[in-house]
């Protein structure tokens, strides 16, 4: 009875491919068996190779007509050519016994039997076709349990994948525009909450288009059944959504961030940006006066020390430096300062004007002794360390030179300053600073203090910066309350402040925190009316946030801590903002946090879900660390290549068909699935609002719809119907968000 379904024979074995030449007494294409007729040489069917106790499977990827002439052994006589069908299948996996695995260890012999694979053989493959809803699944190791869609070859067969395989090694959902990666993605998540067994996810939606919003509505509009605990937090960008819209406080970036954002070059820029930083977020108002002159303090005493040891600055440098630090604090409203260092340093004045006279004399004395000073002497070097050095202890309690000493907050440190002061204290403060040493410093910063008026300025970046004109308020666990609102994990017991003390409305997730929120399973942040240039370090910051507050998590929060709260972040139209760069001088802060989380994210309970219609034009290192992959229809050239270079030889012959899948259709290809397989995707309910237009429908209706084109207009412009202005939504191309 089992050599119903035997086919044929293993004419060549070529690594992971088989060549199979069909039995030439099979009728047509067809086989029928006790389990019913079934199709031969189907593409992307399974067929069965014995090799001893074992049982090969694999796909089939090409079947060809051979002919051949037959010639007799005395040559006088050729006979009609005889037809020979050749099938070429890769080797895909193992069943042994009951169980099956991924990856071959023996190869078939020549001359092998091929059989078509059986129900039993297909239940070893992809699990039962009964439902998994009255199957428990151990949470430890759940297994293939999640169902994605139904096997395109094989008629009510259900593919499932294993979700601790598919979202703990990342994974990429590829294909053109309108071939269904949305579709899939909301599919997905559906699925996975419709199971009885799931109380909470955390899904952290980067939604750059505007279209999940449709398919996870709140609960109190349009419910799954069952979703007491399932709904969704949708967070929009648009500025008009006071009460509702993203916004992320600037205090929030690190010191790169604000590099990328204000663009500032590493010659003078940076160092600049990065002390202002730095200056700022320890300057909280709460600073004692006798804080920030002991921070001046050590920090002059040290480019003093520096700069007097250099070859490529002169004496001047350092008499400009010592002659500007003892104007510096001579101010009068240093005075309450310096009667503090005396009674807690034992440091008076006096004796710093004094130490700063004999460093600024030494010099001179080298300028004057000299037409081309260059190097102080080692003698005046000394005469200057031991000047400064005593005052250097008595604020430090160590001597020049000596490594520890802590001068407050760095300039990543996630902790509030004032915008305001940061742009007209701080930065001028660095800049003074920079041009008593002899430099050009505004002049070679004139450019990135443009662009930081600018964005101040603008109210597009009102979500990042704040009211223009205005500093945003300083509310307790700032940090915490944002990251349990993006991350969906609820309100905490917490005291938080007062609407007294942060009103309503210009901080929406606090706002939320302070009214309970509840868990939520899915958090959505529709980016899609964000200011082009600003995408990037918004998509790097949420990243970078979620990432180190799990790394954290890990390090602080106890022993079993460590990816104790597993996310998934979606990347959707992820080519947008992480890029494969095209020269060795193109950087991008969000490509190199994304590769960050594709390298380390699984560590700590962190996963990607890179969605893209450009796979070419995607980091290589985070496609490359995707471990399963979803691809649909994919037409151009250059994508195809891309791709078959990230993912592992053995596919290439399946991917073949990519260019040819319908809509909805998808090769299903890594550990995520028991085999590779060719996917109906399940359709999503509700869908997300990703439909295609439709044109003829247009044309052919009776009316024409009634289009505002004026208050959309109204709202591009920044403008209400008064011709008051308002907060412009477009970006700086003069582009609709």
């Amino acid at each position: 009875m089992f050599h119903d379904f035997e086919i044929g024979r293993v004419v060549a074995v070529d690594t992971a491919q088989v060549s199979i030449e069909l039995n030439r007494d099979l009728k047509g294409m067809s086989r029928s068996t006790y389990e019913g007729p079934q199709e031969v040489g189907r593409i992307n069917s399974y067929v069965i190779i014995p090799v001893g106790a074992q049982r090969l499977v694999a796909m089939v990827t090409r079947v060809v007509l051979v002919e051949e002439a037959e010639m007799k052994a005395d040559r006088t006589m050729v006979a009609l050519p005889a037809a020979r069908r050749l099938m070429k299948a890769t080797l895909i996996g193992t069943i042994d016994g009951d169980s099956f695995r991924q990856g071959v260890s023996v190869f078939p012999v020549l001359d092998a039997p091929v059989y078509l694979a059986t129900c039993a053989d297909l239940d070893a493959i992809f699990g039962p076709v009964e439902s998994t809803g009255n199957i428990s699944h151990p949470p430890e190791k759940p297994g293939f349990c999640i169902p994605i869609g139904e096997s395109v070859v094989v008629q009510g067969r259900p593919v499932r994948i294993d979700p601790d395989v598919f979202f703990g090694k990342h994974a990429a959902i590829l294909g053109s525009t309108g071939s269904g990666k949305s579709c899939t993605i909301a599919s997905l998540i559906q699925s996975i909450l419709e199971q009885p067994e799931v109380n909470r996810t955390t899904f952290v939606i980067l939604d750059t288009n505007g279209e999940y919003r449709a398919a996870f509505p709140d609960t109190w509009e349009i419910g799954w059944e069952n979703t007491q605990a399932r709904h969704c937090l949708y967070i929009p960008s648009d500025p008009e959504k006071r009460a509702e819209r993203l916004v992320i406080p600037y205090w929030f970036m690190n010191a790169e961030d604000f590099v990328r954002l204000f663009q500032a070059s590493k010659s003078v820029q940076r160092p600049v940006l990065l002390e202002a930083l730095r200056l700022a977020r320890n300057d909280t108002g709460s600073a004692s006066p006798l804080a920030l002159l002991r921070e001046e303090l050590i920090y002059e005493l040290n480019r003093i020390w520096s700069l007097s040891g250099k070859e490529e600055k002169t004496s001047k440098d350092v008499r400009e430096l010592a002659d500007g630090l003892k104007s510096r604090i001579a101010q009068e409203d240093l005075k309450e300062a310096w009667a503090s260092a005396e009674s807690t340093y034992d440091l008076r004045k006096a004796d710093v004007d004094s130490a700063l006279d004999l460093v600024s004399s030494t010099a001179e004395g080298r300028i004057e002794a000299s037409k081309f000073p260059k190097i102080l002497p080692a003698d005046a070097r000394k005469a200057i360390r031991d000047a400064i050095d005593p005052i250097y202890e008595k604020l430090t309690g160590m001597n020049l030179g000596e490594s520890g000493v802590s001068t407050g907050l760095s300039a990543d440190a996630p902790s509030y300053f004032d915008k305001l002061k940061f742009r007209s204290r701080h930065l001028e403060q660095v800049l003074r600073r920079e041009e008593s040493g002899g430099a050009r410093a505004r002049d070679y910063a004139g450019t990135m203090l443009l662009r930081i008026d600018r964005l101040l300025a603008d109210q597009r970046f009102d979500f990042l910066f704040g009211p223009v004109g205005e500093v945003l308020p300083n509310p307790k666990h700032a940090l915490a309350a944002f990251l349990r609102d993006i991350l969906g994990i609820g309100a905490s017991s917490q005291a938080l402040s007062s609407e007294a003390e942060v009103p309503k409305e210009r901080l929406p997730f606090y706002d939320r925190q302070r009214a309970n929120a509840s868990p939520v399973n899915v958090v959505i942040l529709d980016l899609s009316l964000l200011a082009s240039e600003v995408l990037e370090n918004v998509t790097a910051l949420v990243g970078r946030l979620i990432l180190e507050f799990l790394q954290r998590l890990g390090e602080y929060g106890g022993g079993d801590a460590r990816g104790s709260l597993p996310v998934v972040l979606v990347l959707e139209e992820a080519q947008n903002y992480i890029q494969q760069p095209r020269s060795t001088e193109e950087e991008s802060i969000a490509r190199a946090v994304f590769e960050r989380i594709a390298r380390e994210g699984r560590k700590f309970g962190l996963s990607l879900v890179v969605a893209s219609q450009r796979p070419s034009e995607l980091s290589k290192t985070v496609l490359s660390q995707c471990n399963s992959f979803i691809v649909h229809r994919l037409q151009n050239p250059e994508d195809l290549r891309y791709f078959k270079e990230i993912v592992p030889g053995i596919y290439g012959p399946m991917l073949d068909q990519v260019p040819a899948l319908a809509p909805q259709t998808a090769l299903v290809l890594g550990e995520c699935v028991p085999a590779p397989a060719l996917v109906k995707i399940r359709q999503a309910r509700p869908v997300p609002r990703s439909r295609d237009p439709r044109f003829y429908w247009y044309w052919v209706q009776d009316s024409a719809p009634n289009v505002d084109v004026e208050a959309i207009c109204a709202k591009w412009a920044g403008e209400t119907s008064t011709g008051e202005a308002t907060s412009p939504n477009s970006d700086s191309e003069g582009e609709p968000l």
